[in-house]
Parts: C-alpha cells; structure tokens; sequence
C-alpha cells in the first residue's frame, strides 16, 4: 500500500513538472517571495519542534512564527487565530528540497523519531525523500533528486 502511495506521490509531481514546462509561454504573475504556512493547535510547542528544524525564526509574533527556508517563507499559524475551521493535520503538504537527503533524516531522526512516516529514506528513481509528521500532525516532506550521470558534469 505504501508504495502504490508513493508512487501516486511521484506520478502527480511529475504531472506538475509537466504543467509548469508546458506553460512556459503563458504570463506569470509577478511576485516576491513563494510562502506557505502550516495550522497548528499550540503555538509553543510547535515552534520549538520547528525551531529545531530550521533555527531561529525570522520573526516571531504569538500567534504566528516565520522560518526563511530556502528564500521562502514557511509559517506557523495559530488555529484559534487564524484557521478555526482547519481541519487538524492536513493543513498543507511542504515540500523541501535538501542538498543531502541522508543528513537530513538523520537529523530529523534525531528530533523527532516518533514522528517520521518510515524507517528510511524511501527511493524512486532519482527521488530520494522522507516524511515527517509535526506535533500537530502536518506532513512535511525532504526530498533530493538524483543527477542523472550526463548532468552530473
């Protein structure tokens, strides 16, 4: 089951790939930085769990907590706050992209290895990644994508 699960995963990230390199011609919106923000029930917990993850936070306010991750902005949100009717755990699912997949389970293992979504880091062709559940049951996924050897140089 999990595998078929995984390979759904992959199949509907290389149908956005697809999508995106097809609209290449169509004008794009103009914006200044891509961000997505995650709902969560207790504020102190979850920043602690994601202050582990990606250090200090660029800012924070009590009921909302931004990380600068990879240029973009990744955001803790309080539900009472902002998303009462969030359904808990299935606010968003991030995607990071790592520039060693190993390292970073290792890492994440070591903050939270109750929470990991397997054992490993799972691998599909060029896709290497892993999933993580925070303490309010949001996914997060770390991937890397392998080079092919004629890329490679």
């Amino acid at each position: 089951m999990k595998r078929m699960i995984s390979s759904q995963y992959f199949s509907l990230v290389a149908l956005v790939f697809n999508i995106a390199a097809s609209s290449v011609n169509a004008e794009s919106i103009n914006t200044d930085r891509f961000g997505l923000y995650v709902v969560v029930d207790d504020m102190d917990r979850a920043s602690a769990f994601y202050e582990q993850l990606f250090g200090v936070p660029e800012f924070q306010k009590p009921s909302l907590v931004g990380f600068e991750v990879s240029g973009g902005l990744y955001a803790v949100v309080s539900r009472e706050t902002y998303a009462t009717d969030a359904i808990r755990g299935d606010t968003m699912r991030a995607y990071i992209n790592v520039a060693d997949i190993d390292e970073a389970f290792l890492r994440t293992r070591a903050i939270a290895p109750n929470r990991l979504e397997g054992s490993a880091v799972i691998i599909e062709g060029p896709f290497r990644f892993f999933r993580v559940r925070d303490p309010d049951n949001n996914v997060l996924e770390f991937f890397s994508i392998d080079q092919a050897p004629s890329d490679a140089q």
